[in-house]
């Protein structure tokens, strides 16, 4: 019996679904276990995962994966990105600027791009700038890649493997997942290593279901941190991907670490 090949346009849809049922999944239960975060370590926590969906699923309809795409890990939304905009790596100069299109579906359903965009009323007093680090590192890679955000969005995909965003009351300053142990040995009223340990689980366990679903040509990791947790999962679960680890954006020359990441794709032959 002759096997029919599946059109594009419905493995883009059906990856697509996956893409958000996994996040929103991975996101609840995040959800689930942020008060223990709270608890062992002062943070105010909030779930950009949940409340960025709102405009998510507007990006996802406008820029749909491609089959076989790249996939990014980063360690967990940013104050001055996904916070306000839902989208990773994306500040809402990036939305208005390099997402015309995701710009004017937000404008048509009455949504405002002003600073601070979706950003919780409780977070704002944390907020000092008006960009995120990160984004002007991601939005040049794709502009070199791909000749515009909005092309590059369709071929490389960020999942979340954390989506909660982390601030430390006392220092007023933005805190990570591999700020977790040393916060919480040093308050000394929760069991560390068993923090870390489901920490590491919960974001295994959003990455694996985000490349089941998206079936990737290449893994690109972000920051020692993410290999740390992702890399050897990785290997042992999915041999045959291609993994990339990379510098993270966050305090890195731009146009040195945009250009010298596509090489790197170019190297193992995965930029597409």
């Amino acid at each position: 019996m002759r096997k029919t090949a599946v059109p594009a346009e419905r493995v883009e849809t059906r990856a697509a679904s996956h893409w958000a049922r996994t996040k929103l999944a991975a996101a609840r239960r995040w959800d689930r276990f942020a008060p223990r975060i709270e608890a062992a370590t002062g943070w105010e926590v909030w779930n950009p995962g949940l409340y960025g969906e709102r405009w998510h699923k507007h990006f996802r309809a406008l820029y749909p994966p491609r089959p076989a795409p790249l996939v990014v890990f980063g360690l967990n939304p940013g104050p001055y990105g996904m916070a306000q905009s839902g989208i990773p790596f994306t500040d809402l100069k990036r939305v208005e600027s390099c997402l015309p299109r995701l710009a004017r579906e937000l404008a048509r359903r009455g949504e405002s791009l002003a600073i601070p965009g979706l950003a919780p009323a409780s977070l704002r007093p944390y907020l000092t700038r008006t960009f995120e680090s990160s984004a002007v590192r991601v939005y040049r890679f794709l502009e070199l890649g791909w000749g515009s955000a909005e092309a590059g969005f369709t071929d490389v995909i960020v999942a979340n493997p954390c989506t909660l965003l982390f601030m430390d009351r006392a220092a007023r300053e933005n805190r990570t997942p591999a700020d977790l142990v040393r916060v919480a040995r040093a308050r000394g009223t929760h069991d560390a290593r068993a923090l870390q340990d489901e920490m590491a689980r919960l974001r295994w366990l959003a990455a694996r279901e985000a490349i089941e679903g998206l079936a990737p040509r290449a893994a690109i990791l972000f920051g020692r941190d993410v290999a740390a947790v992702m890399k050897e999962r990785l290997a042992e679960a999915f041999p045959a991907l291609p993994v990339i680890e990379w510098e993270h954006p966050a305090r890195a020359v731009p146009e040195t670490w945009a250009r010298g990441l596509l090489a790197a794709l170019d190297e193992r032959g995965v930029r597409g």
